[in-house]
């Protein structure tokens, strides 16, 4: 069993550059017999995974020289015959990363090379890209070292192609013109002219995300606000970096990565750890934008379910940077994401109930039927709410007593917000005797209205006095009023106001109200004598 890389890997070792992670292949014991053995060569050429891992190791260090060991440099064609090794290998590692490819092709660590395959036994394919809207097969060859032995090399067809293939896909001039005129050194897999591309990319992103900030404050107006400035930092620190990074990494991308470079991408967490930063500062943003204005808007109950709901955002994005950076290394995230799934449902099911009341308590905040402080009545319970909580809402009595209820319930419960009423209504009946004339009734109905009419905190557009009933023991008169407020306890002193108002009409008119009169019958039989003295007092 040996540690082997992979075929994108070794395609990309052999013409991207790109990196290559370990995998594990493991030949059958037919084929070990079958397979001749790996020559020995003083660059490893003897199979062709060996040669595109040594080309691309030569390409990592700069040494074009040595990498040009990998190509077959025999009966050249063109314009190919006219250049040395090195340009020819540097311009085939350009291309190799510029590149469209259509397919790319395995490469085996087998001095036979790749069988059934469709091609010569002396020939593998690396892969097709695409030239001139045609697909074009790229070949590695084995060739005679000139000792008798064969190894393996990047084919002589192949190399012919080179020029004009880099016509197509090579730098513009101005690349090219910075790259001969800077020393060829290479630094973590990039050569000094990508270098300053790379950096001259970043300094320019982030000036121009500055220059938007600037402006978007500028637009926003009024830059001494929080809010304002706020934005304001957002988009010139987190996000100005988050585009300064990944215009860094779309330079490297479009110069191409040595395998050292590539290396160091695919395993730094830099990139993903600056779009959570990002995207954690997006949400905390927003949340004190947000609750500024239910702040602002009288709505200050529903901030509570702010920092939960973010945090919650914020676990999901941690999971999901997680899963990416795994699938990044070349871990297999199925297995995972199915553990999740099975135990997703399982948490799910364990947090039903609780589930619920957060449910409830998001619908108790976006729906708003009661808020904190507001006197109603849920189902049977009467009171005043002093909190709404993640789980359950605390309800102050009549009695000063606290009852504690489920989100759950209070959602799905009858509301009759009594605070949220506009006025109060008052609705008192005015019981006069019954020897009061129909004049004092006239003279105390027109007292009364014109004391409505001219009241302040009275509903003028609905209220009504009138004499409604003779009741059996009094004179009725009905006053339905709405009284302009919401206040209880206000409520209550323009009650006391107006009924002292009323006793007086009443008492100005010369008569009073009745009192309830009950009738008492008691009967005895005519022969039972005196209860007092227990005399017979029979004649």
């Amino acid at each position: 069993m040996k540690i082997q890389i992979p075929v994108i890997a070794q395609l990309i070792l052999l013409l991207l550059g790109l990196i290559s992670f370990p995998v594990i292949a493991q030949d059958t014991d037919d084929q070990a017999a079958s397979s001749p053995a790996v020559v020995a060569d003083d660059f490893d050429r003897g199979t062709p995974l060996r040669s595109a891992n040594g080309f691309n190791a030569a390409i990592d260090r700069g040494d074009y020289e040595t990498a040009a060991e990998y190509l077959d440099l025999r009966n050249l064609r063109g314009e190919a015959s006219h250049l040395t090794g090195a340009q020819l290998s540097r311009r085939l590692f350009v291309i190799s990363n510029r590149a469209v490819w259509v397919d790319i092709d395995e490469l085996v660590d087998d001095p036979a090379g790749r069988r059934e395959d469709g091609l010569p036994g002396y020939r593998d394919s690396l892969g097709v890209i695409m030239d001139d809207g045609k697909e074009l097969r790229l070949l590695m060859q084995k060739v005679p070292r000139g000792d008798g032995v064969f190894i393996w090399k990047i084919s002589n067809a192949t190399v012919s192609m080179i020029p004009g293939l880099y016509e197509e896909y090579g730098f513009p001039e101005i690349v090219e013109e910075v790259r001969r005129n800077l020393p060829n050194t290479v630094f973590l897999g990039y050569e000094l002219f990508k270098w300053v591309f790379v950096l001259l990319a970043a300094a320019t992103t982030y000036v121009l995300a500055f220059l938007l900030a600037l402006t978007v404050r500028r637009m926003l107006g009024d830059p001494g606000r929080v809010s304002h400035r706020r934005i304001f930092r957002f988009l010139a620190i987190p996000f100005g970096i988050w585009l300064t990074i990944i215009a860094m990494n779309t330079t490297a991308t479009w110069l191409g990565r040595g395998e050292a470079a590539e290396q160091l991408q695919q395993a730094s967490p830099v990139p993903i750890l600056i779009t959570v930063w990002v995207m954690f500062t997006a949400i905390n943003l927003l949340r004190d934008i947000y609750s500024t204005r239910l702040q602002s808007g009288g709505r200050p109950g529903a901030l509570v379910l702010l920092e939960p709901a973010g945090n919650a955002v914020k676990l999901l994005i941690i999971v999901i940077a997680i899963l990416v950076y795994l699938d990044k290394l070349g871990i297999n995230i199925t297995t995972v994401l199915a553990g999740l799934g099975v135990g997703g449902i399982a948490v799910a099911l364990a947090l039903q109930k609780p589930l619920e009341d957060v449910f409830g308590a998001i619908t108790l905040y976006a729906q708003q039927p009661v808020k904190i402080g507001d006197f109603c009545r849920i189902g049977n319970t009467l009171g005043t709410i002093e909190s709404i909580g993640l789980r359950t809402t605390c309800i102050r009595t009549l009695q000063n007593t606290l009852i504690v209820a489920p989100n759950a319930r209070v959602a799905s419960e009858p509301i009759d917000n009594i605070s949220a009423r506009e006025r109060i209504l008052y609705w008192p009946k005015l019981r006069l005797r019954y020897d009061t004339t129909p004049e004092q009734i006239q003279q105390i109905l027109d007292a009364i209205r014109d004391l409505l009419s001219g009241h302040e905190q009275v509903w003028q557009e609905d209220f009504r006095v009138r004499f409604k009933d003779i009741a059996e023991d009094a004179l009725l008169i009905e006053v339905f009023v709405n009284l302009e407020t919401r206040v209880w306890v206000e409520y209550l002193e323009l009650v006391e106001e107006l009924n002292m108002q009323f006793l007086k009409i009443i008492a100005a008119a010369g008569t009073s109200l009745a009192l309830p009169a009950r009738t008492l019958h008691i009967e005895q039989p005519a022969d039972v004598g005196d209860p007092v003295s227990g005399r017979d007092t029979r004649d």
